[in-house]
């Protein structure tokens, strides 16, 4: 493949940087074919801008960075020139996305040609998007509230102004705190709860109870079974809704807590997979159960609970604390009570949460400070304690029909998933 790219000189890049401009002129000239905007630029204009980039990039391995920079600056000119042209035609301020796209795909013409093809390809595609999607980013923007903006910047502070400060090192006695990949964790963590709110603000939680109890699950599983049990007892004829929104709220802890295993330590996989499966087939059934007993309710508002901002600054810094709290227990546990203490720290930990406990065990098995039969038993322990917590709030905060319900179905779950551990550890041995 190199040597044909290298037979194929300069002549390839050309062609890949042609293709990016078309891409982007393509989604800017059905827009305007469509009479959503007015555009100064087509796919042939912005084709040629790319080619253009390109051409002048070529150049300044003969004759240095001035060509490009004159180009460059030619290019500028024009544009302003044309936005100008464009607003007192219009007699109003016109917005400068096109403009800024023409600018944008000169510089991917020249990246190509200077060996940055891949980047140029991806920022093409990033870009397109970007223009596509104008109707949904404004939808969602109209929908936000302030404290959704307020959500979305401190993700951001979480995200890309803690985590470079952050020490890419252990600093304890011990040597399993790494503060770096400690809040990268806690990045990740939060990200999911943060694209979870999100996906349910842009889609609306009226969709109906069992969306609103799915969507909820990327929350906070346990939160959201606190909700819907508190609004059974309000609503009782919802309570097999409520029921069934309170199970696939569970079911998406299964599948959190495989992506957290991977993420953090591969091989841990392979020993957590079967029984998390196992459970998430018996959550599943349980919910198929439940349909199958529900009666015609029609679907009304008071059924869609509203869940609280997902991702807050001081959760994200507790999240963080626990997190490293716990691999200072755990490792203490391992090192006075062997593989005991960590079972009973998961079962501890279980009760409100399995996301630190499943990123801690991962992490220090990954590091071989604890057997990965140790780390993936703990792991499915905290899940199944879990499991039994929801039963219990569903019991204490939930009307009768609910408690009786979910009583049953995770008692289900809680037992094939048990069934399931101990198959795996009778196996390996």
């Amino acid at each position: 493949m190199i040597n044909i790219l290298a037979e194929l000189e300069p002549w390839w890049r050309f062609a890949v940087a042609l293709l990016i401009g078309a891409l982007i002129g393509l989604e800017r000239e059905f827009v305007q074919q469509r009479g959503q905007e007015q555009h100064f630029a087509g796919i042939r204009s912005f084709t040629l801008v790319t080619l253009f980039g390109a051409l002048t990039a070529s150049l300044t391995n003969q004759f240095g960075l001035l060509p490009f920079i004159v180009a460059f600056s030619g290019l500028i000119l024009l544009t302003m020139a044309s936005y100008v042209a464009a607003t007192l035609h219009a007699r109003e301020v016109e917005g400068i996305t096109t403009e800024i796209a023409i600018l944008l795909t000169f510089l991917l013409g020249a990246l190509v040609i200077w060996d940055q093809a891949k980047v140029a390809i991806v920022l093409g595609v990033i870009i397109a998007l970007i223009l596509s999607v104008k109707g949904v980013l404004h939808r969602l923007v109209r929908r936000m509230s302030i404290q959704d903006l307020r959500m979305t910047i401190e993700f951001a502070i979480v995200a890309a102004v803690v985590l470079p400060l952050l020490p890419n090192r252990a600093v304890d006695p011990l040597g399993v705190i790494n503060p770096f990949q400690v809040w990268l964790l806690v990045v990740f963590v939060s990200g999911i709860g943060f694209a979870g709110y999100v996906f349910m603000k842009t889609l609306g939680a009226g969709h109906g109870i069992k969306l609103t109890g799915l969507l909820g699950g990327t929350v906070s599983s346990t939160a959201t079974t606190i909700s819907f049990s508190s609004r059974s007892k309000e609503t009782p004829a919802l309570s097999p809704h409520y029921a069934q929104a309170i199970l696939l709220a569970s079911s998406v802890m299964i599948p959190r807590i495989l992506i957290l295993v991977l993420v953090t330590f591969a091989p841990l996989v392979n020993l957590v997979v079967l029984p998390l499966l196992t459970m998430l087939v018996a959550t599943l059934l349980s919910v198929y159960l439940l349909q199958r007993r529900l009666k015609a309710i029609d679907q009304t508002e008071e059924g869609v609970v509203e869940l609280a901002n997902p991702l807050k600054l001081s959760s994200a810094i507790l999240f963080g604390l626990v997190f490293a709290f716990l691999l200072i227990v755990i490792e203490l546990m391992q090192l006075n009570f062997g593989s005991t203490g960590v079972y009973l720290t998961s079962l501890v930990t279980g009760l409100t949460d399995v996301d630190a406990i499943t990123l801690s065990l991962s992490r220090l098995a990954g590091e071989t400070q604890i057997s990965l039969q140790v780390a993936g038993t703990a792991v499915i322990l905290a899940a199944l304690t879990n499991s039994l917590v929801k039963a219990s709030i569903a019991s204490t905060l939930g009307s009768p029909e609910l408690r009786r319900m979910l009583v049953w179905s995770f008692s289900f779950v809680v037992l094939a998933g048990g069934i399931a551990l101990a198959g795996v550890l009778l196996y390996i041995r």
